[in-house]
């Protein structure tokens, strides 16, 4: 039938729910809608496909493709770093397994263990070099504060002209020296530490803990010019000026170290010097230099 017979036939049926076309006509119909569907309805749904594609990775990895990268090379492109972390992870956990294994049976990464032991060492060595650094400086310090308290108690000593200069200060060094060997400080005072480990006592002093001056005048009685002999303590007399008032005592002067800081210290250093405790000497020279001291 021709087309013009075909649309004669559907005018006179009254239907106009149909299309007539040559079959050439046809075929152009087809390849044109054909040509549409490829240009603008498939790209559509294939952009709309790799958005998704686009979501659906980001939402799992977290990974959003660049703007300007195409799906294809996004895809390519996080499969590929999935693969790679796979790989790693793979040999992450074989290295966790050995190490877990070299753990439980105590061999360990020799070579951090050899570091480790090695830095350990230099750390403890370090410390005990500091320590001892300390320590050691910490003892000369002590030493030479006992040996400076010992030698300032020679201040005020007179000594034998007939002695060589030289002669004199070897021995007076021996004797400093020895003093300081046995010498600590004990609540703060000075005390020197017989072969049992107690404080030496002056039985001349009410049995108190000799002063440095006193062992002093005592190892060195042979050599000093200690003058006129007063009652007291046998040769640890000390120059001593009395002042009278019409032919009464009333007055006794004489030189009181700095060693001594406290009127207990006073007390045994005015029998050492030589004032007999309870005589008028003593009481008086105790009452001249006692205010300015503190009880202890």
């Amino acid at each position: 039938m021709k087309k013009e017979e075909a649309l004669k036939y559907i005018e006179e049926k009254g239907d106009s729910n149909f299309v007539v076309r040559t079959e050439e006509e046809e075929t152009n119909f087809l390849t044109n809608h054909a040509k549409k569907i490829e240009e603008e309805v498939i790209p559509s749904k294939i952009g709309d496909l790799h958005k998704r594609y686009d979501e659906d990775i980001f939402s799992v990895i977290g990974v959003r493709k660049e703007p300007t990268e195409k799906t294809y090379e996004f895809v390519k492109r996080v499969l590929t770093d999935l693969k790679t972390k796979a790989e790693q992870g793979s040999a992450l956990q074989d290295e966790i397994s050995s190490l877990k294994q070299q753990i439980a049976d105590g061999t360990g990464d020799k070579k951090v263990l050899e570091d480790l032991k090695a830095v350990q060492k230099a750390y403890k060595e370090l410390e005990d070099t500091k320590t001892k650094e300390v320590t050691d400086l910490k003892s000369e310090y002590d030493k030479f504060k006992v040996k400076a308290e010992i030698t300032s108690a020679l201040s005020g000593m007179v000594f034998k002209k007939n002695i060589p200069e030289s002669a004199l200060k070897a021995l007076t060094d021996q004797i400093i020296n020895d003093l300081s060997n046995i010498a600590t400080y004990q609540d703060g005072s000075l005390v020197f530490i017989n072969k049992d480990g107690a404080p030496m006592r002056n039985s001349h002093n009410a049995l108190l803990p000799y002063t440095a001056k006193e062992l002093l005048e005592e190892r060195m009685k042979d050599i000093r010019d200690v003058g006129r002999q007063s009652n007291g303590g046998p040769d640890l007399n000390k120059e001593i000026t009395k002042e009278y008032d019409k032919g009464k005592l009333t007055k006794i002067a004489m030189i009181i170290p700095d060693t001594v800081k406290y009127k207990d210290q006073l007390s045994a250093h005015l029998v050492g010097a030589g004032l007999l405790r309870g005589s008028e000497e003593y009481s008086l020279a105790y009452k001249e230099y006692s205010p300015a001291l503190e009880a202890r």
